[in-house]
């Protein structure tokens, strides 16, 4: 199958190509949604906050906006050209879920985009489906009520009813039980909020406010963090205040990340395994001592260019980039702080990238809690004895995060857990477990899924 690249800029003619273009390039590049998103070029605001909605909702809404092509279309999904399935959901979801959106203008603009991508043959046939979801829905058929309550499996019930793979709802029935899953489950289906993390030395917190609004963009404390702000209306990263590196945009649950490593002395030796793109290692150096050593390490040299224009604009400087693998780290010597922010499953931040649901199972969050394993017995080694580790995943799933720690302790005596509460601030103390973790919950918490452990090295 032949799809056309996605280039790194692009000028779509309005919102719904833009999204298109975005879709395509999560589904056949594997790209963050997030992350092209913040890469469009379109007319404006209007058009912006139409594109990211479309791709969310497209992403979230994915197995219901399916049910409906399998019942009107002829062939089954595995046989529907893939960049004709992915211009179907998105009219559909404008159908259902935007009633603003005449369905007249969802379906002809669809039609267009798909006769320009794919030719005559694939515009005729997504007009087609298109035509007859309209008759369907006319007729009563609500693909928001895919199975009745009986259902024996919960897992199936709930996957259908907040379009999620059952093999994931199935997890958090174990984990949380079924009301708590339910809560989780609608709660990724909702957006997050876009958080800000003022900068050492910027406006105090009302003047910084008072300057985003004159720029466009309306923020309010955190109800969670103090001194974080959250965004209301607006896009921050388009701001003067964002260039100036006055904010930098990070959600609550990696800023207390981020205040488990402190307090930083003058002569403290700190490592940032996995740094890139540097938010909880820069979070730390903002108000570190001048004379003490920070050495932001990554796998990826892209990633620490990334992490060297994010200190640029933020006016950090003195860390020294080093490119390794976490897991096998060209170090020596001993540090009093080390970081390792493991990559993961990622399924904490679903609300910020829905595509996730899709594209984890069972294999990929086995094959990410192996190499966290080979990661942390690594970063224990540079440890200084009286020395700090900390550890963090934005996953839900206990092998990533709890049962890692477990693991290590067992191996490596010469480690202790660091009570979280004895290092956070008190009105934080309620995101801390009782064995001392923090632990944050999308449902619960409102902010995105971590867990982080403290260990001291005695």
């Amino acid at each position: 199958m032949q799809v056309r690249s996605l280039p790194r800029r692009r000028n779509p003619d309005n919102a719904r190509s833009a999204a298109l273009a975005v879709l395509e390039g999560v589904e056949f590049g594997g790209g963050s949604s997030n992350a092209l998103l913040a890469d469009i070029d379109v007319r404006g605001e209007r058009d912006r906050h139409l594109a990211t909605t479309l791709v969310y909702g497209v992403l979230r809404q994915r197995r219901v906006l399916d049910r409906l092509i399998e019942r009107t279309s002829r062939r089954p999904l595995s046989e529907i050209d893939p960049p004709t399935l992915v211009a179907l959901r998105l009219a559909l979801f404008q159908i259902l879920f935007l009633t603003r959106v005449p369905r007249s203008a969802a379906v002809d603009e669809t039609v267009s985009l798909v006769r320009a991508r794919r030719g005559r043959g694939a515009a005729a046939f997504a007009n087609g489906v298109l035509r007859a979801a309209g008759r369907l829905l006319d007729g009563g058929f609500d693909p928001m009520a895919p199975l009745p309550a009986q259902v024996p499996d919960p897992a199936l019930f709930l996957a259908e009813a907040y379009s999620f793979p059952p093999v994931l709802v199935s997890r958090y029935l174990k984990v949380f039980g079924r009301e708590e899953c339910e809560a989780l489950l609608d709660t990724f289906n909702r957006p997050a909020a876009v958080v800000l993390r003022a900068v050492r030395g910027c406006d105090s917190p009302d003047d910084l406010v008072r300057r985003l609004r004159d720029e466009g963009v309306e923020a309010v404390p955190s109800p969670v963090l103090t001194g974080a702000l959250r965004v209301v209306r607006g896009a921050p990263q388009r701001t003067r205040a964002f260039r100036d590196g006055l904010i930098y945009i990070q959600d609550e649950a990696a800023q207390i990340v981020a205040l488990m490593l402190r307090p930083i002395d003058a002569a403290c030796r700190m490592l940032d395994l996995c740094a890139a793109p540097g938010g909880k290692l820069l979070a730390v150096a903002e108000t570190a001592p001048l004379d003490g050593v920070m050495v932001a390490a990554d796998g990826s040299r892209a990633r620490l260019r990334v992490l060297e224009e994010n200190s640029r604009r933020l006016r950090v400087g003195g860390i020294l980039r080093l490119v390794t693998d976490a897991a096998l780290p060209g170090l020596r010597g001993r540090f009093d702080r080390v970081l390792l922010d493991a990559p993961c499953s990622g399924t904490g931040v679903i609300r910020r990238h829905p595509e996730i649901r899709w594209r984890r199972g069972a294999g990929d969050i086995s094959a990410a809690a192996a190499f966290q394993a080979r990661a942390l017995r690594a970063a224990a080694e540079l440890v200084s004895p009286s020395g700090r580790l900390v550890y963090s995943v934005c996953s839900l799933e206990p092998e990533e995060g709890r049962e890692r720690i477990v693991e290590l302790l067992r191996e490596r005596r010469d480690f202790e857990i660091a009570d979280a509460r004895t290092i956070l601030p008190s009105a934080l103390h309620r995101f801390v477990d009782g064995a001392g973790f923090l632990a944050t919950l999308p449902q619960r918490d409102d902010v995105d899924g971590f867990f982080a452990a403290a260990l001291r090295r005695t």
